[in-house]
């Protein structure tokens, strides 16, 4: 829809003449003409009389204006006075080219040209106002091309032109000025977004218009073209503060009444912008009233009011937008699919099928993912469609068929099949598999350009219902690190076996990164391929050889590689790895250089070394600072090496036992070392960490505390917890997590405090791997439990405050269920499993499920719940019965 830009219409007035007008005003008695307040020299003219006659031509009064200024100038007769009254006749002559009177126009200017011929110069912008007016711009614009002329002069001809150019075309086609003048660049850019904003939507760039600076005399059609833009958008407050911005007294501010009208806002409108206003608004009405009525019947579901309403809103859009028509009935098709609507009687009633182009596919695959009310089936159609809106945008080239967007909808389909089950994954795939048929009837009687895009049925590929497989798409596509991330993590979930090829893909595509090669080294290093895990890590050390995970690993291969030939009973082999290790620069580092000495000496123990063996022990006791310490660790990896045990000669501890078992099991959890307790430590441990006051280094209570938790001793975890939050803000979070880890299962409210406390202190502290610990932890949890993960609002400041201070209060670990929380029993006996379990009993509600449904069932049951033969993934309740399938 375009504007049109001619000037607006006014009554007929062409009985008036002006100088009929002249002849018959009277003036009033009270007139200040006719009874002047002081006499002065006939030279002048008094200041109220002007300022009477301006504020008379500022009102618009032209004609009263140009009769007193008669009356001052036949009075006076002087330069001021007739200048004063040809601005009158100025302003009556641009009233009567405002009511499109030419020939009265012409008239007045014969007369001034005839009486006043000192007024050649004002004849002459006259004569190019009346010629601007109607289009020709040359006698307004022929001065511009004078190089000497004065900026006044520029300066006017630039108001003449913000106010009288009426024709952007004329403006920008105007053969006076050169083509690369300023005005009609201006104008051309100006005319080009006019068009533009008025028949379609166009982006902000196009009305940037950098060809139009501020102080251009064409700067108010700038505001007046993206007002329009902003009232197609809907946004009326911007265009009403655009069209605020266009200065009244300018040729553009002309349309501005007839689009505040369009916002709602009343004007006095004459008859050609009302005639504007009801063209554009009128019919938009009546397709926004068509299109609601249709909207309420979907909402309803009521088919025949379909039926009925969507003949109506065709027509309504055939008439306002004609250009939005194809469209609407893609919207209109698939509302009617959402609504269970015969497909055969919404194509009649739209006049034909829709075009299955890709915006319809876009559109059908939102309505599944929108509509599937947690059915399953649903997001595999979901999936099917995104599929197909794939073909249709690479081949009207939406994007390419490799490319971030290509890959960004691959993510987006496997996020979709993340909410399905595997079991119902499953039974999607074998039922698309026996009936789908690439949508075929979709593609019936559309144009030959969209039935090429069909698949065939040779051609369906159900890769869109494998995560695996579209993550691998992914990766082909747009081959980012992040990508690989995911699709190696997917493997590690759901594809272990593959987990590896994963990795190796990897590693090809980007040869310069280094996660892949560190997951391969590992894998391989779990195998105990160590040679290869070795080759890995080189890899990795040529690409960063500062790697803190690079350096780590070299230590970490080279340690179970001589624990590894120590265990073969092959020293001469474990020399070689000693000796490597032993130049290592992060071998040298904290408590390294113990842990060194002590495999040394299980290295000269295993040759038959015994003085070699202790000169080493007493190195690695040296480097401690503690032969208690010393001996824990040389039993620790003696214990890995296989070897026999030495005697250790008895010393004094100087720190607690607890503290000096978690340095040990600090230090071989840096390298790799599973730490095991043996019988009496735990009581030992339990009975220090009692006292008040306890003291130790966070990082090897942290150790302790994840020692405990392998061996499931909660007891301990728990009081490892309490020393540890009392040593001070910077861990604390640490140890709230494993106060929640070791909290036994009654306690949910405390469990779930210290989680979010936790969760909140780490990302405060920004700790990125303790986060990821406690989301893993929470998923494995979340998964055993089969429930849902409920949000909770972050813990402020406070509210973890005094979750701290309750914890390091609650000293004892609690050792059964609160009688609160206990089930009713005529013994008073508690039914927790933990105490049924010591007195040799079921709980009474399993005793009760037993022999309700039997003890094959509820065996079944539990293994299923617990996860027997390895852990499961959170099942969903399947909503798939044979009758769903839409095939």
């Amino acid at each position: 829809m375009r504007y049109n830009l001619t000037r607006l219409p006014s009554p007929s007035i062409e009985q008036e003449r002006y100088c009929a007008m002249s002849r018959n005003y009277k003036p009033n008695r009270d007139s200040v003409a006719q009874a002047p307040l002081f006499e002065l020299p006939p030279a002048d003219v008094h200041p109220k009389e002007r300022e009477r006659v301006e504020q008379l031509i500022a009102a618009g009064k032209s004609g009263p204006a140009l009769d007193i200024a008669k009356d001052i100038h036949k009075r006076r007769h002087s330069d001021a006075s007739e200048a004063l009254l040809l601005d009158a006749y100025g302003a009556r002559l641009a009233s009567l080219v405002e009511r499109k009177l030419d020939r009265d126009a012409k008239a007045l200017m014969d007369l001034v040209r005839e009486r006043y011929p000192a007024a050649r110069e004002r004849l002459r912008e006259w004569n190019a106002t009346l010629a601007a007016r109607n289009g020709d711009l040359s006698v307004l614009l022929e001065p511009l091309n004078d190089s000497s002329l004065t900026a006044e002069k520029q300066a006017a001809i630039a108001g003449q032109v913000r106010r009288d150019v009426l024709d952007l075309r004329a403006l920008a086609e105007c053969q006076t000025l050169a083509p690369g003048h300023p005005l009609r660049a201006a104008a051309t850019a100006l005319r080009a977004a006019f068009d533009a904003v008025t028949s379609g939507p166009v982006t902000d760039e196009a009305l940037a218009l950098p060809e139009v600076s501020r102080q251009s005399p064409l700067a108010p059609w700038k505001m007046l073209v993206r007002a329009i833009a902003a009232f197609y958008r809907r946004d009326e407050a911007l265009c009403e503060k655009l069209l605020a911005a266009i200065e009244p007294e300018s040729a553009a501010s002309r349309l501005a009444p007839a689009l505040h009208a369009m916002t709602h806002h009343r004007q006095n409108l004459g008859p050609a912008s009302m005639a504007l206003v009801n063209q554009v608004n009128g019919n938009l009405e009546v397709l926004r009233a068509a299109l609601k009525r249709l909207d309420s019947a979907f909402d309803r579901r009521n088919q025949s009011l379909i039926l009925q309403e969507i003949p109506n809103a065709v027509q309504a859009c055939r008439q306002a937008e004609p250009g939005l028509l194809e469209r609407l009935k893609q919207h209109i098709s698939v509302r009617a699919m959402m609504a269970k609507t015969p497909v055969p009687r919404v194509a009649a009633a739209l006049g034909g099928p829709s075009l299955k182009n890709a915006y319809f596919w876009r559109l059908l695959a939102r309505g599944s993912e929108e509509d599937r009310n947690h059915d399953p089936m649903q997001l595999a159609d979901a999936c099917s469609e995104w599929e197909q809106f794939r073909r249709h945008a690479v081949h009207e080239g939406w994007f390419p068929a490799k490319g971030p967007e290509a890959a960004a909808l691959y993510l987006h389909m496997a996020d979709l099949l993340n909410h399905i089950s595997l079991e119902d994954r499953q039974a999607i795939l074998h039922r698309y598999g026996r009936s789908f048929d690439g949508h075929a009837s979709y593609y019936r009687d559309q144009p030959a350009e969209i039935r090429a895009v069909a698949p065939s049925r040779s051609e369906v590929d159900l890769y869109f219902l494998s995560p695996h497989q579209i993550l691998e798409r992914a990766c082909e596509a747009d081959p980012c690190a992040e990508n690989f991330e995911r699709w190696l993590r997917h493997a590690t979930e759901a594809l272990p076996d593959s987990c590896d090829l994963v990795a190796q893909r990897w590693s090809a595509a980007l040869p310069n990164d280094i996660p892949p090669l560190l997951y391969l080294m590992q894998s391989a290093e779990k195998r105990n391929a160590l040679q290869k895990a070795f080759k890995f890590m080189e890899r990795a050390e040529q690409i960063d050889g500062l790697n803190p995970d690079v350096r780590r690993a070299r230590l970490r291969l080279l340690v179970a590689m001589a624990v590894r030939h120590l265990r073969e009973e092959k020293p001469h082999l474990a020399e070689k790895d000693l000796r490597q290790i032993e130049v290592l620069p992060q071998a040298q580092q904290g408590d390294r250089p113990a842990f060194v000495a002590a495999l040394r000496s299980v290295w000269c123990l295993a040759r038959n070394a015994p003085k070699e063996a202790a000169a080493a022990y007493q190195e690695a006791s040296r480097f401690l600072g503690d032969g208690p310490t010393a001996q824990l660790l040389l039993l620790q990896v003696q214990k890995w090496c296989g070897g026999r045990y030495s005697e250790f000669p008895k010393e004094t501890p100087t720190v607690p036992f607890f503290a000096a078992f978690g340095r040990v099991c600090a230090l071989c959890d840096d390298m790799g070392i599973p730490v095991n307790m043996v019988p009496g430590m735990q009581e030992q441990m339990m009975g220090e960490l009692a006292a008040p006051n306890v003291s130790a280094n966070p990082r090897f209570l942290a150790a302790l505390g994840e020692a405990a938790m392998r061996e499931q001793d909660d007891a301990l975890a728990y009081a490892v917890s309490r020393a540890g939050l009392a040593q001070g803000a910077e861990s604390q979070a640490r140890f709230l997590f494993l106060r929640a880890r070791s909290l036994p299962p009654w306690e949910e409210d405390r469990h779930s405090d210290c989680l979010a406390a936790a969760s909140e202190l780490a990302r405060r502290h920004h700790d990125s791997d303790l986060l990821r610990e406690i989301g893993g932890w929470r998923e494995e949890q979340l998964d055993w439990l089969d429930v849902p993960d409920q949000p909770r609002a972050a813990p402020s400041s406070e509210e973890i405050g005094k979750v701290i201070q309750r914890e390091l209060k609650e000293r004892d670990f609690p050792q059964q269920r609160p009688a609160s929380r206990r089930a009713p029993v005529d013994d008073e006996e508690c039914q927790c499993p933990a105490c049924c379990a010591q007195r040799g009993e079921l709980p009474e509600e399993m005793a009760e499920m037993i022999e309700t449904l039997g003890p094959d069932v509820v065996a079944k049951a539990l293994a299923e719940m617990i996860g027997l033969g390895g852990k499961k993934k959170r099942k969903r309740r399947s909503y798939l019965n044979d009758d769903d399938f839409p095939f």
